[in-house]
């Protein structure tokens, strides 16, 4: 694992980097059902509005002579969980003579990932809201819910198909892998990775293509409960194979910098229980296993909303995170005891898993600040270079996370909390 500020960076300068959250939902649209005819008599309820992303057209009126004004529709419920309420769409009363006036709340509308809404996190002092992250860090965040693995008992729990073509799906992300890696023929320098990915022939869904995992990519597969750090079918007789490491195609922000080491990010499986680190030099050989997904989309903003005074949501990811940290170093049984005691805003918190830490990681960030490696205005308390404990366990051995760069270790005894929901 290398740190920034091991290489004489800013890793806390003055500077701000940068900052900003995602998006939520889009509010649903105004529909105006048709007005009655006349006729002798009417009282009217209006339809409720729907509550889907766009509010359904209320039925026209029965004729009536002299009929009464529709009373309200009911509020229509939305599936997402951060959008704002859309315009209310207008259903017709049933039995009017003139347009009966029940009015149905329309529905919030969930994440899509591209769309727009809810209200921006601000930092942890209220204030303007946070920037976007748009550009840099397309590429750095989860668009999915991220797992974890079954033992864990947490939400989102690996669940994969093997479809016997030599692919592997994720049910919870989304995404298609390569199911085995050849030790002889899949090692390559990180340069000629690329490559390789896309010149697979394996099979992939319309509008997916094969290529060099991202860091988060392929951290959704770990499973830091083993020694192997895999599950399900990517185990096998020799798979997946030890003794090197396994190239994301992400590569550590500070080799931009032409006079700092060429490094890039990796994950060490097959007896290295999940080892994520940035200080694999380029010019190594290692393992690649590919990904097949749609090309990326800019990250949506807000990416964090600001869903309760010091909690804020990743609309990507559905967690809800506490934005102020306890950072006192704690063992993780101490750790888990905070949190279920936080009590914030009456909600009950957890300690997170190491690939939930993970998922707040800003890999891409600004050159001129890349400590903490995280949106560093919704999160503003995080330290350049402190541990965070997590609920993770191999064996005995708990894992951590360190913003400094985003790098994990399961040699680390005690950390800081960060809790979540």
């Amino acid at each position: 694992m290398r740190g920034c500020a091991a290489l004489l960076l800013s890793c806390s300068s003055a500077s701000s980097g940068p900052s900003g959250g995602p998006s939520g939902s889009t509010a649903g649209a105004a529909a105006t059902g048709a007005s009655g005819t006349a006729g002798t008599s009417g009282s009217g309820t209006g339809a409720g509005g729907s509550a889907t992303g766009t509010a359904n057209t209320g039925a026209a009126g029965t004729p009536g002579t002299t009929g009464t004004t529709g009373t309200a529709g009911a509020s229509g419920t939305g599936a997402g969980t951060t959008g704002t309420t859309g315009t209310a769409g207008t259903g017709a009363g049933t039995t009017s003579g003139t347009t009966g006036a029940g009015t149905g709340a329309s529905g919030t509308s969930p994440s899509d990932g591209g769309g727009s809404g809810g209200t921006p996190a601000t930092g942890l002092d209220g204030g303007a809201a946070c920037p976007s992250l748009t550009g840099a860090a397309d590429n750095a965040y989860p668009r999915w819910p991220m797992p974890n693995p079954a033992a864990a008992n947490l939400p989102n729990p690996f669940n994969y198909t093997d479809t016997g073509n030599g692919t592997v799906v994720d049910n919870v992300t989304g995404l298609v892998w390569q199911k085995t890696v050849d030790k002889a023929t899949q090692v390559f320098a990180w340069a000629d990775a690329p490559a390789y990915c896309t010149g697979l022939t394996l099979p992939a869904p319309a509008g997916f293509t094969w290529h060099v995992p991202t860091r988060i990519q392929l951290l959704s597969l770990v499973d830091y409960t083993t020694g192997a750090a895999m599950d399900g079918p990517f185990l096998g007789s020799g798979q997946p194979p030890g003794g090197m490491y396994t190239w994301t195609a992400t590569p550590w922000v500070v080799s931009q910098i032409t006079t700092k080491p060429q490094d890039a990010w990796m994950v060490n499986f097959g007896g290295g229980g999940g080892l994520t680190s940035n200080a694999a030099a380029q010019t190594a050989t290692e393992f690649v296993r590919c990904v097949a997904s749609p090309a990326v989309t800019p990250l949506p903003y807000p990416h964090y909303v600001q869903i309760a005074p010091g909690e804020v949501q990743d609309v990507e990811t559905k967690l809800i995170w506490a934005q102020k940290s306890n950072l006192t170093a704690m063992a993780p049984s101490d750790a888990a005891t905070y949190c279920a005691g936080l009590g914030l805003n009456g909600h009950t918190w957890r300690l997170p898993s190491v690939n939930e830490l993970s998922s707040l990681v800003d890999d891409n960030p600004n050159i001129d600040k890349v400590s903490p490696a995280i949106d560093q205005c919704v999160f503003a308390d995080t330290p350049s270079n402190m541990y965070y404990i997590s609920s993770s366990m191999q064996s005995t051995k708990p894992w951590a996370l360190n913003y400094e760069d985003g790098f994990d270790d399961d040699s680390e005894t005690t950390g800081a909390a960060r809790c979540v929901r």
